[in-house]
């Protein structure tokens, strides 16, 4: 009874026991009594249970924990889980919830050395593990050095007898400093320090199967170096079995590139693997030229032997190939790249190299490299590139790098080290290098030696060249020799530095140490070596003395002459003396004597500067025509970089008048920006004013006005007869920030007046406004006018970084033309309305235009009467880059339609024009005029067509003496100017001809004697560079010509043409009169045959007779006797007919140089009765002539005046003196 009472007491102890146990983990109470007391046991642990107990979870506050080194907090945490399900076999976690947590480790333990282990044998877990929701939000973990941050993260893990499942981590906001470049670079060379010994891979097998699936990471950043890289998106999911690991989606998208990762890899032995690896790049990489680069790399084999292809495409295409031993400590490889074409910029590439190869195979202990392409550049001929390297760890031999020229090469061999210091010993040597395939113009053959050695340790460098090249440049001897050291303080010396160039040469000698003592020598007696169209001298001489951080500098270089083409400065003298280094000072004097550029001619130009940065003066002077000005700034730059100066004096002698600075300028530049203050300049009742200036690269104003300029004072830039009367005032003001420029500008003039010849034509409205802002520029012109019409245009440019579209509208009505008469050479008299309307469209590099534009009641005469224009009318239908012109006129009274299209959207322009016409007169002065009727076709294009026909119906042509332009010079003649030789001209546009003339009977020509109508026909051709041709025959009707002094009768004459136009083929024969023969049975006269330029002229007969026979019957109209004259007689008469005629052109131009007019030279009668007669005008109606006879001294002086037209009063004083009434007949 006892034992019973004892055993119920036990077992109601252990009910209640088991009771208070259950109490206090399966009630909220119990669990808060032990929370409280694990608090009070464990020190550092804090925080609030706020629900929960063993069976189902807990929910905590604010909890926290922390010892010595580590640190923990958390705002809630919730833990939930189902005890039951271990009855089941099975640990069932639903959630796992962390929020605002907070981790700081002070101390980071030290790194263990690593102890080998066995791998793990395969297992699985006694019961199966879920783990359904675990996330930690908001964390900040807190690392010496370092703080890693993220925002939210969440993962799932189930784990049976299968393997493991891992659902994410889906991670977001991670923020992830990186180690700095350099303390992993200190961290690499500690590591690459380790014994060379094979690596030997341990294997790897998971102890159960794993699935990764869902893993991200995104919106998250990178930090390094105080950059923050922007990583958008990490995507990877896995497989891994055994030593099997199969990576089926690894995609990364970062701030510079996106990258795709694919493959397995089994970790045993060496690591067999096949990887491919995408990738396409970014704009931030290298501001934007690489955006769109695509990377293909694929690896296969294993670490022990691994190959791989790599393929680089769209920005650079490139391929190439490795093979390496990873595993092998010596790292044997074999690299090769290869590409066809490689830029730079990538963008827009200047620099190249074509097709190539670079090579690299070895150890990294014993390598060759070896590099093989071609290049060109700005500047720069076709390059071959060769270069061969072999080297080690330690350094690299050069041998060599070869560059191959046009002509000539260059080579670069030597030895690079780097193990300790980094040391360069090498040559560089140059065979036949032409400078001139690198600069134009300066042409060569340079051969030589460059010897270089180099040592840099730490901040200290050594440098010594000794150079020895010598050659040709320009065809001059050229000469470097000498010596040069210098260390990173410039202590040095050089050593008969000589540069000589055919006689010009500059030697430099010195040493620098704590002082320097260097003279330099300059003598160039011939600058024109150096380049096409430079000429002249400079000689001088420059020292340097003192301590070397405040050297004092004088330099004394003058000039006779120094030009470049049409440029030249004659007696320039420059002086210097300054103390150079932080306090600089001194005195700086340019003088130029005369100074021509064209047709501006400047003299007496002084520049002046003295000072010191702390306070300097700057004069210039200078005289000239157009242009002469005269100026004086002072300013000071201080320590802080700050300079400010004063513009106090300034004058501009223009053709616009002068002009002078109303109040000194004040000026100020620091940190790469400038201010000025508000200042004008004023001309007389004109103003040209600033308002205050400034400017940054980064943003900036400025404003401008012009105020009552008289345009009056364009006078000088227009034409005689032409005037324009009118106030120009106008206003300009330009903003910008950060690239985006504002400007307003508007322009106008007073209502003013155009005066052509003698007629003032108003108008009241002139206007320019132009607006340029949000990236947008829109104009506006104006002009308005009761007697010349209006014309308005807009224009409006959008995008102006872009593509820049054009928008506008173009309106014309009734615009008159005539004001432009004085401003169009040769054209005395204009008349003509222009109307149209049409509409801008396109962008500002190919503009389009649609409209209409018409010119009504067009007339056009000219100085020189050359042609008369009425009735012109022409209509132009313009469709964007095409038109077609439809157009009617009278040409000295005859009807011409001009029809056609025109197509400029690519240059040149393209098209065909038409031109018909009936009897169209023109003429020029002192040839006479004619009538032409042509069709004719011009075609436009590449080459310029002309084709058709040209009928001359009428012409009256008199030619007393031909043109200057007559006269071709020789085709072996060179023109030379002291520029050089004159290129002979080529027409830009190849132009082909087909043309057919015929020429009608009503053509008359007068021209040295010859007295003819002309008929025929005449083909005429041109080739592009070839001279224009012509095939036909123009005959000479019913003609005269004088010769010998006599009026001969054409009695054939014909004008061959069967090759170039200048070059035809004459068959002329003339008779003397039959009438004035003595015999009528006897025909006498000359023949005229050959070429134009070189004619064949004979004295013929019928029948025949000697040729003194001939000449008394050419001359005289009768044979010899001896009762009436002499041969000498006849032969004296016969040679001075045929010099007055060949010289009577030569006289006339010597009399005009001396003042008379119209001389003229001729002979009268015949026979013993021939005598000169020269006569000239020395004033107007009055004229003088004198005569002698031929065979006879009798002179006689005549003075004769015209009373009347055709009669005259003559006064004669010769044998007999009289005074004689005179009236010309016209028959």
């Amino acid at each position: 009874m006892k034992l019973k009472r004892i055993l119920l007491g036990v077992l109601a102890a252990l009910l209640l026991l088991l009771a208070l146990l259950a109490g206090l983990l399966f009630t909220q109470t119990g669990n808060q009594w032990l929370w409280s007391l694990t608090k009070h046991q464990v020190a550092g642990l804090e925080g609030t249970l706020k629900s929960g107990q063993l069976g189902h979870g807990w929910k905590f506050s604010e909890l926290s924990y922390e010892q010595d080194s580590l640190a923990f907090s958390a705002k809630e945490v919730t833990f939930g889980w189902q005890l039951s399900q271990l009855f089941d076999r099975r640990f069932l976690l639903q959630q796992l919830i962390a929020e605002d947590i907070e981790v700081t480790i002070k101390d980071l333990p030290a790194a263990e050395k690593e102890q080998e282990s066995e791998p793990l044998a395969e297992f699985s877990p006694p019961l199966r593990i879920d783990l359904d929701d675990i996330r930690a939000d908001r964390v900040k973990i807190i690392l010496p050095g370092q703080t890693i941050a993220w925002q939210s993260l969440q993962l799932a893990v189930h784990w049976d007898d299968e393997g493991m499942v891992l659902t994410g981590p889906n991670m977001a906001g991670l923020t992830l400093p990186l180690a700095d470049n350099e303390e992993a670079a200190k961290a690499e060379d500690k590591t690459g320090k380790a014994a060379a010994a094979p690596i030997v891979l341990p294997e790897v097998a998971l102890p159960f199967p794993i699935k990764i699936q869902n893993f991200s990471l995104t919106d998250s950043q990178l930090i390094q170096g105080g950059e923050v890289q922007a990583l958008h998106a990490l995507i990877l999911e896995l497989e891994g079995k055994g030593s099997e690991i199969t990576i089926t989606t690894g995609e990364l998208d970062h701030e510079f590139a996106n990258l795709s990762l694919t493959g397995q890899v089994t970790l045993t032995d060496d690591y067999p693997l096949e990887l491919a690896l995408e990738g396409v790049l970014k704009k931030p990489l290298m501001e934007g030229q690489l955006e769109g680069q695509t990377i293909s790399l694929a690896l296969s084999d294993s670490l022990a032997h691994l190959n791989g292809q790599l393929a680089l495409g769209k920005v650079i295409e490139a391929k190439g190939q490795l093979e390496a031993e990873p595993l092998n400590p010596e790292l044997p490889f074999d690299i090769t790249l290869n590409w066809q074409q490689l830029g730079w910029p990538l963008d827009k590439p200047q620099w190249q190299l074509k097709q190539g190869e670079v090579k690299a195979k070895g150890r990294l202990e014993d390598y060759q490299l070896t590099l093989t392409t071609e290049g060109q550049g700005p500047d720069l001929p076709p390059l071959g590139i060769h270069l061969a390297v072999a080297g080690d760890l330690q350094g690299a031999d050069i041998k060599p790098l070869t560059v191959t020229l046009p002509k000539g090469s260059a080579e670069v061999a030597g030895h690079l080290s780097w193990e300790n210091d980094i040391n360069w010993q090498g040559i560089l040597t140059l065979n036949e290098v032409d400078p001139g395939a690198f600069v134009a113009g300066m042409d060569g053959d340079i051969n030589g030696k460059l010897d270089s050695r180099f040592a840099l340790q730490g901040e200290q460098w050594q440098l010594a060249m000794m150079p020895d090249i010598h050659g040709q440049l320009r065809d001059f001897p050229l000469e470097l020799t000498g010596n040069v050291e210098l260390d990173q303080a410039l202590h040095g010396k050089v050593q008969q530095l000589l540069l000589k160039n055919g006689k010009n040469q500059l030697l430099v000698n010195g040493q620098m140490s704590d002082t320097i003592q260097l003279d330099a020598k300059l003598e160039a007696p011939t600058l024109a070596v150096y380049a096409p169209g430079l000429t002249g001298d400079l000689a001088g001489d420059i020292r340097l003395r003192g301590r070397l951080d405040a050297p004092q500098l004088e330099a004394s270089l003058n000039a006779k002459k120094i030009g470049y083409e049409e440029s030249e400065a004659r007696e320039l003298q420059l002086n210097a003396k300054a103390t150079l280094g932080e306090n600089m000072q001194g005195d700086v004097k340019l003088t130029v004597d005369r100074i021509r550029s064209g047709d501006s001619k400047m003299n007496n130009l002084e520049l002046s500067a003295s000072g010191s940065e702390a306070s300097h003066r700057v004069d210039f002077r200078v005289n000239g025509d157009p242009l002469a000005a005269q100026l004086a700034l002072t300013g000071s730059l201080n320590k802080q970089g700050k300079w400010q100066g004063q513009l106090r004096q300034g004058k501009l002698d223009t053709p616009l008048e002068t002009w002078s600075l109303q109040q000194p300028l004040v000026m100020t530049v620091q940190d790469e920006r400038f201010s000025a203050q508000p200042h004008c300049w004023d001309s007389g009742r004109a103003s040209l004013c600033f308002d205050a200036i400034r400017a940054s690269a980064k943003q900036g104003e400025a404003g401008v006005r012009i105020r009552d300029l008289d345009l009056a004072r364009l006078k000088p830039f227009f034409p005689k007869e032409f005037a324009w009367e009118a106030i120009l005032n106008g206003r300009a003001d330009v903003t910008w920030k950060d690239g985006a420029p504002k400007v307003n500008a508007n322009i106008s003039t007073t209502p003013g007046h155009f005066v052509s010849g003698g007629t003032r034509l108003a108008y009241q409205t002139l206007s320019l406004n132009s607006d340029m802002v949000n990236n947008r520029l829109q104009s506006a012109l104006q002009f308005r006018s009761t007697q010349l019409g209006q014309l308005n245009l807009t224009a409006n440019v959008a995008e102006l970084d872009g593509r820049r579209g054009l928008s506008g509208n173009l309106s014309i009505d009734d615009l008159k033309l005539d004001w432009l008469a004085p401003l169009l050479p040769e054209v005395a008299r204009l008349e003509g309305t222009l109307a149209g309307q049409g509409r801008l469209e396109g962008t500002l590099e190919a503009p389009l235009l649609f409209g209409q534009i018409s010119l009504t009641g067009g007339e056009v005469d000219t100085y020189s009467d050359m042609v008369e224009v009425r009735d012109l009318s022409t209509r132009l239908d313009i469709k964007g880059t095409n038109a077609s012109i439809d157009g009617q006129l009278k040409v000295g009274g005859g009807p011409l339609t001009i029809s056609g299209e025109l197509d400029w959207k690519e240059l040149p322009v393209s098209g065909e024009i038409r031109l018909q016409g009936d009897r169209l007169e023109a003429g020029y002065p002192g040839m006479g005029r004619v009538r032409v009727s042509p069709n004719m076709r011009i075609s436009l294009g590449e080459e310029a067509t002309i084709r058709g026909d040209i009928l001359i119906p009428w012409a009256r042509i008199e030619v007393k003496e031909l043109p200057e332009s007559a006269v071709h010079l020789s085709s072996d003649v060179v023109i030379v100017q002291p520029t050089g030789i004159i290129p002979e001209e080529v027409p830009s546009l190849p132009i082909h001809i087909r043309l057919q003339v015929r020429i009608e009977e009503d053509v008359q020509l007068k021209a040295f004697g010859l007295d003819t109508k002309l008929e025929g026909r005449l083909r005429i051709v041109q080739e592009p560079d070839r001279a224009m041709r012509g095939t036909g025959e123009i005959h000479l009707v019913d003609g005269k010509f004088k010769a010998y002094g006599q009026n001969l009768l054409i009695r054939e004459g014909s004008i061959l043409f069967s090759g170039p136009l200048d070059e035809p083929n004459l068959q002329v024969e003339a008779i003397r009169n039959p009438a004035t023969m003595s015999d009528s049975g006897v025909t006498v006269g000359v023949r005229v045959t050959g070429t134009a330029s070189q004619p064949e002229l004979e004295v013929f007969s019928d029948p025949t007779m000697p040729q003194v026979e001939q000449l008394s019957y050419l001359l005289t109209g009768h044979g010899l006797d001896g009762e009436q004259a002499d041969g000498n007689a006849l032969l004296q008469s016969m040679l001075l007919g045929a010099g007055v005629s060949k010289f009577g052109g030569v006289v006339s131009n010597v009399g005009e140089a001396l003042g008379l007019q119209d001389v003229t030279i001729d002979t009268e009668g015949s026979g013993d009765d021939t005598e000169v007669n020269i006569s000239a005008y020395v004033l107007p109606g009055l004229q003088i002539g004198y005569g002698v006879g031929v065979f006879s001294s009798i002179g006689e002086l005549r003075l004769r005046y015209e009373l009347l037209p055709r009669l005259y009063l003559q006064a004669a004083s010769g044998l007999n003196q009289a005074i004689d009434l005179l009236y010309r007949f016209n028959f």
